[in-house]
């Protein structure tokens, strides 16, 4: 796998990632345990048609510790969709969507913190450079309401969920075929947000044929695609790398809801998106050795 074909493959994940927010905007009027539920949910049933091509090759081999930590997984990616979804109906996107990308710091802490692999100063410098970015960009949304503030709390658990959740992936894909492990990780977070719903929501399918729609194209898009393309990348390239290629996400959010809501962007839009993509394009060079 050459480098570049690897950064091509972070650089459309990322494009297509960023739409989860339009999406679960357009589904506004529904629990937003049950919106996770139903990204999850149809994820794992648009991966199922692959998983089911071949069977035998692709879940064979799979041992009991690695299936139990999948399982896992499956725990913390659901406890992430449903505190960061929920997070967009107490603060602004751009506040929650900035929040939730801060993941590539707690990455790296525990890529130091558990693995032998080293961080170059320059790697670090890179991460700070495009977290900065991503902060000016929600800065100009920011408020300080007690919503806002419960908001972007949940926005800060989801954060810390996607970290583990990148970085336990890292581990796990170096032993488990990607398409097995989407369909056990993606499959068991629909599990555990539908215990969620019936918990603290009501589970229903009576509600707008529209919201099936967004409902649908979030499971496909940002979930069954753009999650699929960076947990094929974990295998490759080291985990904090491609937790910073995900923040990206809240300008690509930025520019869609420009295009489609006609929200301008600011002009910390546009500075948040120069420290952003040298950030990104700093760490992708310092790395690029890493590439297998």
């Amino acid at each position: 796998m050459r480098k570049n074909q690897a950064y091509l493959i972070l650089f459309m994940a990322m494009l297509a990632v960023g739409w989860a927010a339009i999406f679960i905007r357009w589904c506004e009027g529904l629990h937003p345990l049950l919106i996770s539920f139903y990204r999850m949910a149809w994820a794992a049933v648009i991966i199922l048609p692959f998983s089911l091509s071949r069977p035998r090759k692709i879940f064979s081999g799979i041992a009991i510790r690695d299936l139990l930590i999948m399982l896992a997984v499956g725990l913390v990616l659901a406890l992430h969709f449903a505190s960061w979804i929920t997070s967009l109906f107490y603060t602004s996107v751009a506040s929650s969507t900035v929040i939730v990308t801060t993941q590539p710091i707690y990455v790296v802490i525990l890529t130091v913190i558990f693995t032998s692999e080293k961080v170059g100063k320059l790697s670090i410098f890179a991460i700070l450079i495009a977290l900065a970015g991503a902060v000016i960009v929600g800065w100009g949304d920011m408020q300080f309401t007690r919503e806002y503030i419960i908001g972007d709390l949940l926005a800060l658990v989801g954060a810390i969920c996607a970290a583990v959740y990148i970085f336990i992936g890292r581990i796990v894909r170096q032993r488990v075929e990607n398409t097995a492990y989407i369909q056990i990780v993606y499959g068991s977070s629909a599990v555990f947000l539908l215990f969620m719903v019936l918990i603290f929501a009501d589970f229903k399918m009576a509600f707008s044929f529209r919201f099936h729609i967004w409902l649908f194209l979030l499971g496909l898009v940002p979930t069954a695609f753009g999650h699929t393309l960076y947990n094929w990348a974990l295998k490759r390239i080291r985990a904090y790398i491609v937790g910073t290629s995900i923040l990206g996400e809240p300008l690509g959010a930025s520019v869609y809801a420009w295009l489609i809501f006609g929200e301008i962007p600011t002009l910390t839009t546009y500075i948040g998106a120069l420290f952003i993509f040298s950030g990104i394009a700093a760490l992708f060079y310092s790395e690029r050795k890493n590439i297998a």
